[in-house]
């Protein structure tokens, strides 16, 4: 993986559009490596994980040479992914302890600063399709009314977390990968969710 890294080159001048890319997690993953001389595995499991009380252990895959897979690959139970997004959710706290700084926690939930896209449109995407993402922070900032926010795996997984709504949902699914099928509204559902557990309570 990180063999293949050193050969990437830029495609275009750096915030004129937006293109995700796996290369960009890989090399901030490789980043993170070099500067606590750990692996990605131990980092996750020395911040977060160890301190929230996970059922399980969560693994990555790995390359040929033992190295994680930071862009994907990782597996973790359902339950515990939404324990992960409900610490978030809560200001990178639970209970009374603090797992994460506050800071980077609220950094997601304020939404997209000013100078970044306020909408994204991925380039197989229509013209006529509403584009009404941002990504910062490798997560999906959904631009709606309760600060929602989304990580997302390639093949269907989700961890939406949406503050104002206090709510968050961990979706495991089997994406189809076919432009010929169009994609379920899973985020609103989410959304319309957490409005009606909202006006019921």
């Amino acid at each position: 993986m990180r063999e293949h890294l050193s050969t990437a080159r830029a495609t275009g001048t750096p915030g004129t559009a937006f293109r995700y890319e796996n290369g960009n997690v890989e090399a901030l993953a490789e980043v993170l490596r070099a500067i606590t001389g750990t692996s990605t595995s131990n980092l996750l499991s020395d911040l977060p994980w160890s301190r929230l009380g996970m059922d399980e252990d969560a693994y990555y895959t790995l390359d040929s040479q033992g190295v994680e897979a930071a862009c994907g690959g990782f597996s973790a139970t359902l339950r515990d992914i939404a324990r992960l997004g409900e610490m978030i959710r809560c200001g990178g706290a639970v209970g009374d302890r603090q797992i994460i700084p506050s800071a980077i926690a609220s950094t997601i939930a304020t939404g997209v600063p000013d100078g970044y896209p306020k909408r994204v449109r991925f380039p197989a995407a229509p013209a006529t399709t509403p584009a009404t993402l941002s990504y910062h922070d490798l997560w999906w900032v959904l631009n709606d009314p309760y600060q929602s926010f989304m990580a997302g795996g390639i093949h269907g997984q989700r961890l939406f977390v949406s503050p104002s709504l206090e709510l968050v949902i961990a979706h495991y699914a089997s994406q189809v990968m076919s432009p010929a099928v169009p994609p379920a509204p899973l985020v609103q559902a989410f959304i319309r969710i957490g409005e009606h557990l909202n006006a019921a309570a």
